[in-house]
């Protein structure tokens, strides 16, 4: 008679909490995040917390963290020129890039960087957690209350561009927001098109009222959002 082997315990798959580097120049807002951050510890772990560029660099070195949470203004060098270099030192960690006074050039330079993220500081806590969540899995997911552009992510881009479709522009000034998104200032716009750099600031002034954003970055935002320009996958 064969005894019946006794059943084995099925194994328990252990659940690691994102590890999470914190990155601003403000103690208060390092120690806020951080402590909100850590209140998840099943969910979240911050290794470090720091207040420079230079600092960042080191911590990513030392660390090797899922996310990175990166402030723009630091004062020795900005959070968005460093990227670059965060991805060469850990190809594997995602950036979410972080600010409370965003600029019209620099929200573009975002997009470029190969960053995953961009979020305000004026945003919800909600949408700061959302953030984290979906950039720490790798996706991407930007928000600019400042230029009107509502939470974006990948997911939502296919639907997106079959939206765009709908959207009353024209090829030149779909082009013009293209060149726009891809960092070319009037003046290499009008040359690119054989146009008079006038022509391309009546384009700029025309589109903002058509598609309802605020100002220039949010021209950059839309060519994102909608799919004009691709967006960046830096690994």
């Amino acid at each position: 008679m064969r005894v019946k082997a006794a059943p084995q315990p099925e194994k328990v798959i252990a659940f690691k909490p994102m590890r999470i580097v914190v990155v601003d120049d403000h103690r208060f807002m390092r120690d806020l995040m951080t402590s909100t951050l850590n209140r998840q510890e099943a969910n979240y772990s911050v290794v470090a917390s720091v207040g420079t560029a230079a600092e960042a660099i080191e911590a990513c070195k030392k660390f090797s963290p899922d996310l990175m949470i990166l402030d723009i203004n630091l004062p020795d060098q900005s959070g968005i020129d460093i990227v670059p270099a965060i991805k060469r030192v850990c190809p594997e960690t995602n950036v979410l890039l972080c600010t409370a006074y965003p600029t019209e050039d620099r929200l573009g330079d975002a997009f470029r960087t190969g960053a995953k993220g961009f979020v305000e500081k004026t945003n919800t806590w909600n949408d700061f957690l959302q953030a984290v969540d979906r950039v720490g899995r790798g996706e991407q997911f930007f928000s600019s209350q400042s230029s009107g552009i509502k939470p974006f992510s990948r997911e939502a881009l296919e639907r997106r561009k079959r939206q765009y479709i709908g959207v009353p522009l024209s090829p030149r000034e779909a082009e013009v927001v293209r060149l726009i998104a891809l960092g070319s200032t009037s003046k290499e716009i009008a040359t690119k098109l054989f146009i008079s750099t006038a022509t391309v600031e009546t384009h700029r002034t025309n589109l903002m009222s058509k598609l309802g954003v605020r100002n220039v970055a949010g021209l950059v935002l839309y060519a994102f959002q909608y799919g004009l320009v691709e967006m960046p996958d830096v690994a």
